[in-house]
């Protein structure tokens, strides 16, 4: 709250250019480059709809599924910089596509500029009821006796990845089965048609509560704290180092005025600080974070090194 209130002083000693602080004049875009239900859609839909209360200006989410999250992407790498279009972006699509993609037609490091890290979540493995491991050596003893179906987001996705770095790190068999976003592959592993998907905390919350789902382990490093039953995958022999999470920024195309950026920034930093957003985000296991552009610079280039490491390790590669 204290760096909060520094900020809004900040705002008040005049550091935002005069141009800036009439903006925005009129609706601004958020790009989700997947589609609608995830984990990326619920945080970007919250942050929009504080940020319309507090600029007074509508904050609107469009959906722009496919390839991974590069089509999303895409479009606001190579879209308008005045200030009315921005991504809230994933591992994906920023850290991960440009190690397992020959071709791409935007660069993260050099097109899109960082705002904020606004939220991660840990990835979890969840599974149907019927599915016959409930622990992570429960899977493990199961996947080495015969395959293992799992579904994820896309080819390419984190979620993807942590299923083929678990598979190389034990010798598991697991077979991916690719969905076109969040939602579908969660929607089939409770209706039973996978038995086992790898998903940000978002989607499954529900289902897990309910007992639609049964959760196996998270994927981060610690346990969630809305959940600290599901044990951390890096509690079990093999996984020490294990750490995946899923996260989202906020994000512009370079070239967008320095102004309008340190705004943005500021007022999401504030909007995350809300009761009422961060009670939201805990519904979905969600942790907000709100860093500085050059912290935020920072985490990505760590994010993309582990990508690649972990992408030369495993052998994925997509066409």
């Amino acid at each position: 709250m204290l760096r909060a209130f520094m900020i809004v002083a900040c705002l008040l000693a005049g550091v935002i250019p005069a141009a800036a602080q009439d903006w925005p004049q009129r609706p601004v875009r958020f790009i989700v480059p997947f589609a609608a239900g995830g984990g990326t859609d619920i945080v970007a839909r919250v942050l929009a709809q504080k940020l319309s209360a507090m600029l007074g200006k509508p904050f609107i989410v469009e959906n722009k599924p496919g390839a991974s999250g590069m089509i999303g992407a895409h479009a606001v790498a190579k879209g308008e910089t005045d200030g009315y279009l921005f991504l809230i972006g994933s591992p994906a699509e920023i850290a991960l596509n440009q190690h397992l993609f020959p071709k791409m037609t935007y660069a993260p490091e050099t097109d899109l500029v960082p705002i904020t890290l606004l939220a991660w979540t840990p990835l979890v493995l969840v599974a149907h009821p019927s599915f016959q491991a409930t622990t992570p050596a429960e899977l493990i003893t199961l996947a080495h006796a015969q395959e293992v179906d799992f579904s994820s987001p896309g080819i390419g996705s984190a979620h993807h990845l942590t299923g083929e770095y678990m598979k190389t790190l034990q010798s598991m068999r697991l077979v991916h089965v690719p969905y076109r976003g969040a939602s579908a592959a969660v929607t089939d592993a409770v209706a039973g048609q996978v038995k086992l998907t790898i998903s940000g905390m978002p989607p499954v919350v529900p289902f897990v509560q309910s007992g639609q789902l049964k959760a196996i382990a998270v994927t981060s490093k610690k346990r969630a704290p809305m959940f600290p039953e599901i044990p951390a995958l890096a509690e079990t022999p093999g996984f020490e180092d294990f750490d995946f999470t899923n996260w989202f920024g906020l994000m512009a195309r370079s070239g967008t005025p320095q102004g309008i950026l340190d705004k943005l920034s500021q007022s999401v930093v504030i909007a995350l600080q809300d009761p009422n957003v961060r009670d939201v985000l805990a519904q979905q296991a969600a942790e907000p974070v709100g860093n500085t552009p050059a912290e935020f610079r920072d985490f990505l280039r760590a994010e993309s090194a582990k990508y690649a490491r972990i992408v030369k390790l495993t052998g994925v590669q997509v066409k």
